[in-house]
């Protein structure tokens, strides 16, 4: 059994809606707070759910969560991720060990689906030359969340003053900040991160928890990731680095981008119930990134 929990509002969460009808067994409820006396396993969306998600991690309650996918969501968001025990998948299971979890072919299959790539010939973009630091601050929102799960002990103002000192112990390069556009300036208005690596000629992305930082990779450019991240398998953690930071190999970058189509899902799949089955097999024995990350 899944409790579905929603925010208390008029409308339903589709995608929570989904889960719960997948399954007979399954339960839904709208409430601000978790009942701890019950031990099934829950299930929430958004970043904005992290007090009852901390309800969870303080009485040992499995938890599934949902947000944005890690790729394939402009200009259309149709995909989500689906993780276990964190807000995003920090681990990485390679070809043959994904071959054993479940079906490759239709990894292979959804990975075309989802970005219009076919896997087999997928050959990962190389990094370029560039001049200027891109700097992915988390948001006022995220930054919040954190806090109230004692992860951090910081403002947005402290993390940009902090990393870009830190920076300019290493590099001269010029050092820009990007701050989250809405979703509809990012989709329609020409303010997507693709564009600003290109036009500002980025030499390398340093973000906190942002996907920026695996949307970076596949372009081409390397980033740093100093928070829990799902491009932590891929990207470089130390902003000593970042003159010659860490780009990983073909190999790794294509492993890794199928291994993170596999744990996002449409809106059928939750239906179905494949979602569930689908995280159940890749990430049964995840526990939570229990982090501190500290300015001093």
């Amino acid at each position: 059994m899944i409790i579905c929990i929603d925010r208390v509002r008029k409308d339903t969460d589709k995608f929570l809606d989904s889960i719960y009808k997948s399954d007979p067994n399954n339960f839904y409820y709208k409430s601000d707070t978790v009942d701890v006396s019950n031990k099934s396993p829950c299930v929430f969306r958004g970043i904005t759910r992290i007090p009852a998600i901390k309800q969870c991690l303080d009485n040992n309650i499995d938890f599934y969560y949902i947000d944005t996918g890690y790729m394939g969501c402009y200009p259309q968001k149709n995909w989500h991720r689906f993780t276990k025990n964190n807000f995003q998948t920090l681990d990485h299971l390679n070809i043959y060990q994904l071959d054993f979890l479940t079906d490759i072919k239709i990894l292979k299959q959804r990975f075309k689906k989802i970005t219009g790539i076919d896997y087999d010939s997928y050959k990962p973009k190389r990094p370029v030359s560039g001049e200027s630091i891109l700097i992915i601050p988390p948001s006022e929102k995220v930054l919040r969340c954190l806090t109230v799960m004692k992860h951090i002990n910081f403002t947005q103002e402290d993390y940009i003053d902090y990393v870009s000192k830190e920076i300019k112990k290493y590099t001269d390069k010029k050092i820009i900040v990007r701050q989250k556009p809405s979703r509809g300036d990012r989709t329609r208005n020409g303010q997507n991160l693709i564009h600003q690596l290109k036009d500002d000629k980025i030499h390398c992305l340093v973000a906190f928890n942002s996907i920026a930082a695996f949307e970076a990779i596949q372009e081409g450019y390397p980033a740093i990731t100093l928070g829990p991240n799902a491009a932590s398998f891929l990207s470089e953690k130390e902003l000593s680095s970042i003159e010659k930071p860490y780009f990983a190999d073909d190999d790794k970058i294509r492993e890794h981008s199928l291994y993170l189509s596999a744990c996002q899902f449409n809106i059928e799949e939750f239906k179905n119930g494949y979602a569930v089955k689908q995280i159940e097999q890749l990430q049964h024995d995840q526990t939570y990134n229990n982090f501190k990350w500290s300015i001093v």
